[in-house]
């Protein structure tokens, strides 16, 4: 045992230094440092790998629609039976949904498992008639996992600026995180033309779309580009970044690109037709928007043998 401080000390004997309270506060205000700088980067990171998880499922399904339109003469399902009361933007794919609104429970939207049109090329498996809820079933055949984006955050209804979301993802209440383009086909086909057969006279403009702007027209979206295009607002995508969202195109390709929809239903590679009522000044059947699509707007409708 060494002995204290004082006249003598034995040869060999040294004092063990040990950290002042001082030095440990600056140990761990670096660690706090270096906690604070790499945080953001993994989150960026983990926030990349759902990007690329959403592009890819966008992808999948974009195989899918293709089948479809080599099957269906280039037509693409936007309302079950042809039939304007069945015209909404879920219908072509995805689980049956849970919530009462555009869902499970409401009869005029009520689909089996394998009803919704692309379910046949992605999940040929799945019954084809109704499974209740108290169906050991019920859960199983709502796992369609390519029809979920990672990052869903719900609130289709969302419609203001913020980043505020709903308690359930868009997946679970309706069946799929992503949405048909079906803009276009209610502004104009229906509130504009004013046509019986409007699912025929959608889909005439869309085969224009598909053979002339494949690469360019976007068929469906993350839900968030729903109300940005609907309301020619600033959004925030479901991966953070303002103004960038998932699409995927006419041509089945699929990409996280910047959409400006503040300036109009089209941009720098992208093109929606999008427009909330036939008097929208950005919509491409307005004459005032120099759409170069708007020589279409007197198109006639496809026959109706589909």
């Amino acid at each position: 045992m060494c002995p204290r401080r004082g006249r003598s000390v034995r040869q060999g004997c040294a004092r063990t230094p040990g950290f002042t309270l001082i030095e440990l506060l600056v140990v761990i205000a670096i660690i706090a440092l270096l906690i604070s700088i790499l945080l953001p980067s993994l989150g960026k990171a983990k926030e990349q790998a759902k990007k690329v998880k959403c592009v890819a499922n966008l992808k999948e399904i974009g195989v899918a629609m293709q089948e479809y339109f080599l099957d269906h003469k280039d037509w693409f399902p936007f309302g079950k039976r042809n039939e304007l009361n069945y015209m909404h933007g879920f219908y072509y794919g995805g689980h049956p949904g849970r919530d009462d609104w555009w869902g499970y429970t409401d009869p005029v939207y009520r689909d089996t498992p394998l009803a919704r049109p692309l379910n046949r090329y992605l999940y040929p498996e799945l019954p084809d008639y109704d499974v209740p809820p108290d169906d050991p079933m019920f859960e199983v055949v709502r796992q369609m996992p390519v029809f979920q984006c990672p990052s869903d955050m719900g609130g289709f209804w969302n419609t203001d600026p913020g980043d505020t979301p709903n308690s359930k993802e868009l997946y679970w209440e309706v069946g799929t995180s992503y949405d048909a383009n079906y803009h276009f086909v209610y502004s104009w086909a229906i509130q504009n033309r004013g046509e019986r057969n409007w699912l025929q006279l959608a889909n005439a403009f869309l085969r224009v779309q598909l053979f002339k702007h494949s690469s360019e027209f976007i068929i469906l979206y993350e839900d968030p580009f729903d109300s940005a295009q609907w309301l020619r607002i600033p959004r925030r995508g479901w991966h953070r970044e303002w103004n960038k969202h998932s699409l995927l195109f006419l041509d089945g390709h699929a990409a996280n690109i910047k959409t400006d929809t503040t300036k109009g239903a089209r941009g720098f590679g992208w093109k929606s037709a999008s427009g909330p009522h036939p008097a929208d000044f950005y919509s491409w059947w307005n004459p005032r928007s120099h759409d170069p699509d708007y020589k279409y707007r007197l198109m006639r409708p496809l026959p109706a043998t589909h």
